[in-house]
């Protein structure tokens, strides 16, 4: 029996449906489950809550929200506060020297963030992926860059929202 010359054509299509759509239910189960554990989230201390000082709101819907971060000044520190999503970090880079923070945790212990020096260039885009953060707090130490110029982009995280 023959096979007409359409049918390998539909076979390798529904195929393809089939494993691109296996994959978004993989990635969207995952993102689902993603952070279900509360217990590194208490309820006040939502970055927005905690620390708006340093996070702006600056578009949210239900599968998202953005927020405009800014680092302040050397001696101050950001307050105790959680990321409950992952997200991606973007940060306009323009090299030279970067802040000195330290990254606090509840109980007390700290991770040290050096100053480094980075060739100065004209600016890109620097995108980090994030996974959810527990309570932290962010000490800077020094921020050799100061204020952002008034031409240069805050830095922004996208936070896709998922079941908590």
């Amino acid at each position: 029996m023959k096979i007409p010359p359409r049918a390998p054509n539909f076979l390798h299509r529904n195929l393809r449906i089939a494993a691109v759509l296996t994959t978004l239910v993989t990635a969207g189960a995952g993102f689902f489950l993603f952070g279900q554990d509360p217990s590194g989230f208490p309820d006040g201390y939502d970055a927005m809550q905690a620390a708006p000082k340093s996070h702006k709101v600056i578009y949210e819907n239900r599968f998202v929200r953005v927020l405009e971060v800014t680092m302040p000044p050397a001696g101050e520190t950001i307050p105790m506060h959680h990321h409950r999503w992952p997200s991606f970090f973007l940060s306009w880079d323009t090299g030279g020297r970067s802040p000195h923070i330290r990254y606090r945790r509840p109980d007390g212990s700290a991770r040290d963030n050096p100053s480094r020096n980075q060739p100065v260039h004209p600016g890109s885009w620097s995108v980090q992926w994030m996974e959810p953060e527990s309570m932290h707090a962010i000490e800077v130490v020094e921020n050799p860059q100061g204020p952002k110029a008034p031409q240069v982009p805050s830095d922004l995280r996208i936070e896709i929202k998922c079941r908590i």
